[in-house]
Formats: structure tokens, C-alpha cells, sequence
């Protein structure tokens, strides 16, 4: 047995009272449950079955966050994707200040560094190879292959990101929090 809530209004005020009511005829379905209502409550005569009930809906939750969850997750897709890019030399450090604090830029700066050295000594080992066969490296972009998100307060978003780099799959950890109307990432870990 559920409870639903009835407005009943006096003079000056709104009271809530809340009842029983008995679900049903559940029906399982594989998106959810059904719950068919009973035919003595009517919304309009546009929105009634032929048989003068009104149509099965899906309950369904709300979730408030739901709105920033999806903003921080698009925008935690794009960050990771521009953070590999700049690990391969192919995007500045800088084009991500707006996104980043200073901690997360010093440390992508610092990692951008020393990713950029070591490529530099295996391309000096390999270049006689790459002289005879005349072959060039491009740079594909890397590709998003999914992003988790979960709320850790209001204010503060988790992802999780999973991108395809050259030749292997990266993951990646971003901590979103609301700062001045702003999303920054405050915490940065690259697999």
C-alpha cells in the first residue's frame, strides 16, 4: 500500500493530508512498473482510452540534479579529451585555464612536460627507422568512450572518464565543484 497526498484547502490556508491508496493492478514491465489508475479519475476527455479509464503511465523518480549532472558530465568529456591532447603536444596547457585551478594546471603542465621528453628520446631512438620508410605519425584525436557522474554533495560532481588515446585506453578522474557560478575541476587523475 502507497500514500498519496491531497490538497484540501480552507479560507486561509492549504492543509496536506495524507492517505492510503492501494495500487492497482501492477503490471511489470522491462522499463519500470506500470500502474493502471483507477477509471473514476479523469484528466479530460482528450486524454481518455476508449474504455474511459485514463492510460497506464510509468512512475518515475525525480532526481534535482539531474539538469547539472548532464552539464557536468558533457563538459567532463570535453576536459578529458582536451587533457590527452595536451599530454600529446597537440593542444596548449592554457586553453584549459577557464576549467582548471592552479593545482590541476601545474600538475598537467608538469606532466605535459615530461611526457613531451620522453616521446623526444624514443622518437631520437627510432628516427633512422622513421627516415627509411618515410612514415608520418598523426595525431588522431582521442575518442570518449563513456562518462560516469555521481553527486557528492550539492555543488560538488565526481566523473569518471574512459577515452581512447593512440594506442591504448585511458582513464581519467575529474572532482567538479561550484565556484562563483562556475564549474572548475579541483582534483585531476590520469591513468
Amino acid at each position: 500500500m502507497s500514500t498519496a497526498a491531497i490538497p484540501r484547502t480552507t479560507a486561509e490556508s492549504t492543509v496536506l493530508v495524507v492517505k492510503p491508496v492501494p495500487l492497482l493492478e501492477p503490471l511489470d514491465e522491462p522499463g519500470g512498473t506500470v500502474v493502471k489508475m483507477p477509471s473514476r479519475i479523469r484528466q479530460g476527455p482528450a486524454q481518455l482510452s476508449p474504455a474511459g479509464t485514463v492510460p497506464a503511465t510509468k512512475v518515475q523518480a525525480l532526481d534535482p540534479e539531474a539538469a547539472e549532472r548532464a552539464t557536468v558530465a558533457a563538459m567532463s568529456g570535453r576536459i578529458a579529451q582536451s587533457a590527452v591532447e595536451v599530454l600529446n603536444g597537440v593542444r596548449s596547457v592554457h586553453q584549459l585555464s577557464r576549467w582548471l585551478d592552479a593545482r590541476c594546471m601545474s600538475s598537467l603542465t608538469t606532466r605535459a612536460r615530461l611526457h613531451a621528453e620522453a616521446c623526444k628520446a624514443v622518437a631520437r631512438r627510432g628516427s633512422h627507422e622513421a627516415l627509411e620508410n618515410n612514415v608520418h605519425l598523426l595525431h588522431p584525436q582521442p575518442v570518449v568512450h563513456s562518462v560516469h557522474c555521481s553527486c557528492i554533495s550539492p555543488g560538488i560532481f565526481e566523473t569518471a572518464v574512459v577515452i581512447a588515446d593512440r594506442t591504448r585506453f585511458r582513464a581519467m578522474a575529474m572532482r567538479f565543484e561550484l565556484s562563483h557560478g562556475l564549474w572548475k575541476v579541483t582534483a585531476l587523475r590520469i591513468g
